[in-house]
């Protein structure tokens, strides 16, 4: 089977997204499905113009002219926005529908759901990665059950693991400080970023922090750079993700919406403990091998860190806990899965008008 993929997080590392369409294809190659990335003229360019020419071509360039794809797959929660003579898998994370403060944002946010809405409407088949999800997606779009899979995520047991082999070389330039909590992930206020360095201003433990901005981050920016117990590294390479998480004493990421988690499962493989929220799907994902807050205030934030900082035995249960949590997701069995519905959709012509 060959798919056609968007190539619009495949040709550029834009964090959760990027990393499950990579290692998902990798992961595919062994059930007998080849990919092609479907790459627009200005995909070399930067921020409207590439984002607007995805937009054209994963809405109607390529749903009308699939070429030799057996399949087009849309891994990034937008795309196709007609139907096409090949049947049309998407993978939506998750839809929170909440108002969002900001105008500017507001309008993305509004014209977001609109394209994730008609995605899931000439899709055959709709992926997502949580029973949270499923739900939300059910509710928003009206999608029947039937068109719905929950594929959880896998994890990539070679780079995230405990073993700390060769990370010293690695963050020595960077001169962390010791004992620190960290955050990685990008600067959407949803996140709580905010009220996280302000929980550890409260316990007087370093913070640091890695990934993008993001639509609205300018306040968190400001919130790190005007707080001296923090370190904000902007988005780090990708060989350093892993070596961080294992360098910390906590990972923090209090996210008030999650479609899934993926940095939770990735620190709990490296066998650093985990506090995280209560909301959405980070609990299905973290089950009982994470601290949850329900209260995501600098108040909260900071009780469910200190149950760890002050606690060496607790902290040696998360570590344990969540090396073995984490050990429950495969990639190799979330391929199989991806490759069943895919099989379905290709076999039984599963096009939409």
């Amino acid at each position: 089977m060959r798919v056609g993929v968007s190539g619009k997080v495949l040709r550029r590392n834009v964090g959760g997204n990027t990393s499950y369409t990579r290692t998902l294809y990798t992961a595919l190659a062994p059930f007998g499905i080849e990919y092609e990335a479907l790459v627009p003229p200005g995909d070399g360019l930067g921020g409207a113009v590439r984002q607007l020419a995805y937009a054209a071509a994963d809405g109607l360039l390529w749903p009308a002219r699939p070429g030799g794809a057996d399949l087009l797959h849309f891994p990034a929660d937008t795309g196709a926005l007609i139907g096409s003579r090949v049947p049309i898998a998407a993978t939506v994370h998750g839809v929170e529908d909440a108002p969002v403060p900001g105008l500017a944002r507001a309008l993305w946010k509004r014209t977001w759901m609109a394209r994730v809405g008609r995605l899931t409407e000439v899709a055959g088949a709709v992926i997502t990665v949580s029973r949270h999800s499923a739900g939300e997606i059910g509710r928003v779009f009206r999608i029947p059950a039937a068109r719905v899979h929950v594929i959880p995520h896998g994890l990539d047991a070679g780079r995230f693991h405990p073993r700390e082999t060769g990370d010293d070389a690695l963050l020595e330039p960077l001169r962390l400080p010791g004992g620190f909590v960290l955050y990685l992930g990008n600067l959407d206020p949803r996140k709580n970023v905010t009220a996280l360095v302000e929980a550890t201003a409260r316990l007087g433990v370093p913070l640091v922090v890695a990934g993008g901005g993001f639509l609205g981050s300018g306040q968190v920016e400001r919130a790190l750079a005007g707080a001296p117990h923090a370190r904000y590294l902007g988005q780090v390479p990708h060989e350093l993700v892993a070596p961080l998480m294992r360098a910390a004493t906590v990972f923090a990421f209090p996210s008030g919406h999650e479609g899934f988690g993926m940095p939770v499962l990735e620190a709990m493989a490296c066998g650093t403990p985990v506090v995280t929220s209560d909301r959405a799907a980070l609990p299905e994902v973290a089950g009982d091998a994470a601290v949850l807050v329900s209260d995501l205030d600098a108040r909260g934030i900071a009780a469910g860190l200190e149950t760890v900082l002050s606690d060496d035995r607790a902290a040696a249960d998360l570590r344990a806990r969540g090396i073995a949590r984490a050990a429950l997701f495969s990639w190799e069995e979330s391929a199989r899965r991806h490759a069943e519905v895919f099989t379905a959709l290709v076999e039984g012509g599963g096009t939409r008008a």
